[in-house]
């Protein structure tokens, strides 16, 4: 119970909760844009729903990249951070 305690008091818990949940908002509104801009297209050359099944997934594609992109970022930031972190305390 005390480490749960020590976790929720502990700023950098809420800021990674944060990002990731904007990067899940993120997720939702490009991929929304792609469908859009297919939808658009399917109106346009009649052919409902292959351009915005296309669009679809790559949007979905791109987020996914991006996701991976942003986690490797973050876990190498909180690499160095723990790396500066022992070299204080060894100090």
């Amino acid at each position: 119970m005390d480490n749960r305690k020590k976790r929720f008091a502990n700023t950098d818990y809420y800021r990674g909760a944060m990002r990731w949940m904007g990067v899940g908002i993120e997720f939702c509104l490009v991929i929304g844009i792609f469908c859009l801009i297919g939808y658009f297209l399917d109106k346009k050359e009649g052919t409902s729903p292959g351009w915005m099944i296309l669009f679809f997934f790559i949007g979905f594609g791109f987020m996914i990249y991006t996701m991976l992109k942003r986690a490797r970022k973050d876990e190498e930031e909180q690499r160095k951070a723990e790396e500066d972190r022992d070299r204080r305390e060894e100090s």
